[in-house]
């Protein structure tokens, strides 16, 4: 079939442009409306990838603090133990009688003539035993009076048998060591 166009070439012209016009802004609603799609799901993207790498950096920083409140409570504990160990150290000292001024001081009010053979210790009891020979009773008897005058012995006890003996004497005594000296250390 034949399309016969009557209309002026003016007209027809128009009429294409107006067609063409009408395509056109058809194609950019349709265009338009696309891109407004793609915009919100790019945007809808966006947030949520937002909000997840917050949680992400949240969560990091959760752990990060944890491992921190760890190692924290870890050296705490180290302290603890530690502090526990120098207090056990220092009671274990308060109990300890220092020996040094004490043998300074025995080997100094022992007089010539005397000699001692054994010093011991019994923790148990809280017992000093002292034995030695003397030339003579007046030397042991002098060294007694010596021990019992001393600051660092307490409760000197002489046995009979050490004064049967006119010389040549095997004495032993038995002592403890005062106990000003362990408060001495507790201030």
């Amino acid at each position: 079939m034949f399309k016969l166009n009557l209309l002026p070439p003016e007209e027809i012209k128009r009429i294409e442009l107006t067609k063409f016009a009408f395509l056109l802004i058809s194609f950019g609603i349709r265009l338009g409306i696309i891109l407004a799609i793609f915009v919100i799901i790019l945007a809808t993207t966006y947030f949520s990838l937002l909000i997840l790498v917050k949680g992400q950096d949240n969560s990091i920083e959760a752990r990060q603090n944890d491992e921190k409140i760890q190692y924290q409570m870890e050296v705490e504990g180290k302290i603890e133990s530690i502090n526990q160990e120098a207090k056990n150290i220092l009671d274990k000292q308060d109990k300890l009688i220092v020996w040094t001024p004490i043998m300074e001081n025995l080997s100094k009010v022992t007089p010539d003539g005397v000699y001692l053979i054994n010093f011991s210790y019994r923790a148990s009891n809280d017992q000093i035993n002292i034995t030695g020979w003397a030339r003579n009773r007046d030397k042991l008897l002098s060294f007694e009076n010596s021990l019992k005058d001393s600051m660092y012995f307490e409760d000197v006890d002489s046995p009979l048998s050490n004064l049967i003996k006119q010389s040549d004497i095997n004495f032993s005594f038995t002592t403890k060591p005062m106990g000003s000296l362990k408060e001495d250390k507790e201030e």
